[in-house]
């Protein structure tokens, strides 16, 4: 048995990771944080379809809730071959109008969240060796108008996976990154189909669905990489 725990995994990157990994034969934990719903809709149509897929509640904004999270799974999994840092929110708004718990709330969720998942599996993901695979943004390799603080949570995402896939290759822990470009998700419900076209122009790529990403994750995950970061073009 091969276990995945996926942050944020209720909806859109995260459901998709947590649907590819399930169909690959993983015990997979989706952990979900207010999407009680979207949660239990997906495990119940992927355990009908004969998947084994488990829910866990946390804000993994806090550091308690994620001792908690790990401990559950050291308890009634053991192990633990791979994390999947996905849990993430947005800040859409001009540097005016940043404020200040705004920028704890994006760094809270997008950046500490993930230091300390990877500190909360560290034990179990060095019993057999394991991955991480850390879910950044094209904002985590380059800068955008309005996205200051989200670029900002993004690039720390690109620095933890650098530093700790050199810091945990003794271990035999690989560690790598994703970095997508805009997705078919409710995070960027918010922009015109002008804006997507324009965002695609002006970087020469194209618009991704999450289950494009979450085969991108699949592959970091079980490749044999360690401290890539991939931009998806």
């Amino acid at each position: 048995m091969k276990v995945c725990l996926v942050t944020g995994g209720s909806r859109g990157i995260g459901a998709a990771t947590v649907t590819r990994f399930a169909e690959e034969g993983y015990t997979v934990i989706a952990n979900y944080n207010k999407s009680v719903q979207q949660a239990q809709e997906l495990q119940s149509q992927l355990n009908k379809r004969g998947c084994d897929v488990h829910l866990y509640q946390a804000d993994v904004s806090s550091v308690e809730q994620i001792s908690q999270m790990f401990l559950w799974v050291e308890r009634y999994f053991k192990k633990l071959n791979v994390l999947v840092n996905n849990a993430g929110v947005a800040c859409d708004k001009q540097l005016q109008d940043v404020s200040e718990e705004d920028w704890d709330r994006l760094f809270a969720t997008n950046a500490k969240s993930a230091f300390f998942c990877c500190k909360g599996a560290l034990p179990l993901l060095s019993k057999q060796g394991g991955a991480i695979v850390n879910v950044s943004s094209i904002w985590g390799v380059e800068g955008a108008s309005c996205e200051s603080v989200y670029s900002m949570t993004k690039h720390a995402l690109v620095g933890l996976t650098r530093s700790l896939a050199e810091e945990l290759a003794p271990s035999g822990i690989r560690v790598n990154c994703v970095c997508p470009p805009i997705v078919s998700t409710e995070m960027c419900s918010h922009l015109s189909e002008q804006d997507k076209l324009d965002f695609c122009k002006k970087h020469s790529t194209r618009i991704y669905t999450p289950a494009q990403v979450a085969e991108d994750i699949f592959t970091l995950a079980t490749g044999a990489d360690s401290g890539k970061i991939l931009v998806e073009n």
